[in-house]
């Protein structure tokens, strides 16, 4: 919101309506340009590189057909609409896959012995991206700022849940680091 607040011209809301009630292309323009980036590295971190940017576009499709002027939190409205999209797409491709949080199957095999020529971030990211689904999804969307309540919301999950998945993934992505509850 301090964006907003600093310009108000680039409030996403205010964006939003303008965008639906007089459909001014510059107001999308806008919307694309402050939620485009965040929005894509979101898909790419629950995907592939082809598979985030189709259902990118199909995201901002769905924008563009939108007629409601009553969302009140622009960044979780569209981040709703990119997993909701997501998940259709993973299950139209037969690709959907629940992992129960309980799920022992992490790799116990330190990635810091498996990739000791690649520097962090990529163990940090081949991490991640053996993260169960719903673990992997809780935890990117608290790397995008979003608060437990509004990961709740967002996943139509309860706050509890939300906690307990972000818990599963800091504990397998510490097994899978390497690091003990020592270093912590």
């Amino acid at each position: 919101m301090i964006k907003g607040w600093i310009n108000p011209a680039n409030n996403p809301e205010k964006l939003l309506i303008e965008y639906v009630t007089t459909g001014n292309q510059k107001c999308l323009t806008l919307l694309v340009k402050q939620f485009n980036l965040p929005l894509y590295h979101y898909l790419l971190s629950l995907s592939n590189p082809i598979l985030a940017e189709d259902v990118l576009q199909s995201t901002w499709i769905k924008v563009m057909k939108n007629q409601s002027t009553t969302h009140t939190h622009v960044k979780s409205w569209l981040f709703t609409i990119a997993r909701h999209t997501l998940i259709d797409e993973l299950r139209y491709q037969n690709k959907w896959q629940f992992q129960d949080l309980g799920d022992d199957q992490i790799m116990t095999m330190s990635l810091g012995l498996q990739y000791e020529q690649q520097d962090s971030l990529t163990q940090f990211n081949q991490a991640i991206i053996q993260l169960p689904f719903y673990q992997r999804e809780a935890f990117i969307f608290q790397q995008e700022g979003f608060t437990l309540m509004d990961i709740s919301q967002l996943t139509n999950e309860s706050f509890e849940t939300v906690k307990s998945r972000l818990r599963y993934a800091r504990n397998n992505l510490q097994k899978l680091l390497g690091k003990s509850d020592e270093s912590r």
